[in-house]
């Protein structure tokens, strides 16, 4: 009997998120009707044209078994009452908990997500760098911090250092540190407050990510994209990505999943000089923040996954688009000042006037950033033009890439971002994940 993939239903996980609303563009376009969940009420699936509805759940963070029977309920609630495929979508951490209960979950729906074995090989971060060490993979050395100053082989060597919390998201907590003193304070804070780092040798090169489509260990689908631009600058997430050639980074891909008999999406971090064997850096088992720039290169991984979920095999891919830059819409500007500020040595004196801006930035702070923002650009004439110059310049390169969040077809999505205003007048700070919290731990689900 053939299966129409077009009738089915998805639900969709994680609704507040550009990925989600990339999620359900791809199927909601070909007719599969998406639900929307989330621990809010008020997201951009809400208003996306290609959410059905939405619902909302308990916070897979802080009450996780509450979180899997709202999920289990509202699967229960919107399931069909014919044979038309039901899969389940996670998005962003909570897939981690989804994996670990897909047995229950997977009696009334597809649980499109790697098993949980599988997931714990390579998270957290201390257990990837264990996997990786045991499979031979190029990865930076690493401790943890709780390990720091003990002779230990593969621990590093010297300064600079990359410390990163061992649960993290979206660049939360990066930090490049270059001092055995601001190290020590570093350590002595996360200890204060309970969390635990992990430490990494600093390798020299630029940001790549793999991203990948696996069948029971199989490579199915692959592309790679450059982070040309990242907000913040050395520690966020990528803002200007451009697909690049995934070859490099095959082999060490083939060689964690195959083994783990991987089955899912999943994104893995890169640090590489373009031309040694590049060194394998984190893995993100889940869909990843670049998921738009990926469909738009033509790979369209929610929905490969979908229908490998919904009947077993996978369709064949289209090649990626070598050369395909896209943005997010505000951030790609941000990030560009970012750069001609942290690049232009004339421009130095303005540094400390744009670390406070983006903080208060950050922290909803707006009129306050602005003010910030205008006395950087105020320290002198030829300072202001130098940086003006390379900014027009940084501003077009990404002339013509397509905005991320913005869809002719789908145009009451940035209505989503009320949920933002709302946190702020509530709350007086922005949502967790819109934040470059150092610790993230609105975020962690374990």
């Amino acid at each position: 009997m053939t299966v129409d993939l077009t009738r089915g239903r998805a639900i969709v996980t994680y609704g507040r998120s550009l990925i989600a609303l990339t999620v359900a563009q791809s199927l909601g376009r070909r007719g599969v009707e998406v639900i929307g969940g989330d621990d809010v009420g008020m997201t951009v699936l809400t208003f996306s044209r290609y959410a059905k509805s939405t619902f909302v759940h308990a916070p897979a963070a802080s009450e996780p078994e509450q979180f899997i029977d709202d999920l289990e309920a509202a699967i229960l609630r919107h399931k069909p009452h014919d044979d038309r495929p039901y899969v389940l979508i996670p998005c962003f951490q909570e897939t981690r908990l989804i994996a670990r209960h897909a047995e229950r979950l997977g009696r009334h729906i597809k649980v499109a997500a790697p098993s949980f074995g599988a997931i714990s090989a390579v998270d957290p971060k201390d257990n990837l760098m264990r996997t990786a060490r045991d499979l031979g993979i190029r990865a930076p050395a690493a401790c943890m911090g709780t390990e720091w100053g003990m002779e230990r082989l593969g621990s590093p060597s010297g300064f600079p250092v990359v410390v990163k919390p061992v649960r993290g998201v979206g660049g939360r907590g990066v930090r490049k540190i270059d001092a055995a003193d601001d190290l020590e304070t570093t350590l002595a804070e996360a200890a204060c407050g309970g969390a635990n780092l992990k430490i990494q040798e600093y390798i020299e090169g630029d940001d790549y990510c793999l991203t990948a489509l696996f069948d029971h260990g199989v490579l199915k689908a692959s592309a790679a994209y450059h982070n040309i631009y990242q907000y913040p600058r050395g520690a966020g997430a990528g803002v200007v990505r451009e697909t690049v050639c995934d070859r490099p980074f095959l082999k060490s891909v083939k060689t964690l999943f195959e083994p783990l008999g991987w089955t899912g999406v999943v994104e893995v971090d890169f640090r590489w000089d373009g031309v040694n064997e590049p060194y394998l850096i984190e893995v993100n088992p889940r869909f990843w923040a670049g998921l738009f720039h990926s469909v738009e290169s033509g790979m369209d991984f929610p929905w490969m996954l979908y229908v490998l979920a919904a009947t077993g095999v996978c369709p064949e891919p289209t090649p990626a688009l070598l050369g395909r830059r896209t943005k997010v819409a505000g951030l790609h500007i941000l990030a560009a000042i970012q750069h001609v500020a942290d690049s232009d040595e004339a421009f130095s004196a303005a540094k400390a006037a744009w670390a406070e801006a983006t903080s208060k930035f950050q922290n909803g702070q707006h009129l306050g950033a602005t003010w910030d923002l205008i006395r950087a650009v105020g320290g002198g004439s030829a300072d202001v033009a130098r940086a003006a110059s390379r900014l027009r310049v940084a501003l077009q390169s990404m002339k013509g890439a397509p905005n991320e969040g913005f869809a002719p077809d789908d145009p009451l999505v940035s209505l989503g971002w009320l949920f933002v205003v709302a946190s702020l007048i509530r709350h007086g700070r922005l949502p967790p994940e819109l934040k470059n919290d150092p610790m993230a731990t609105d975020l962690v689900v374990s």
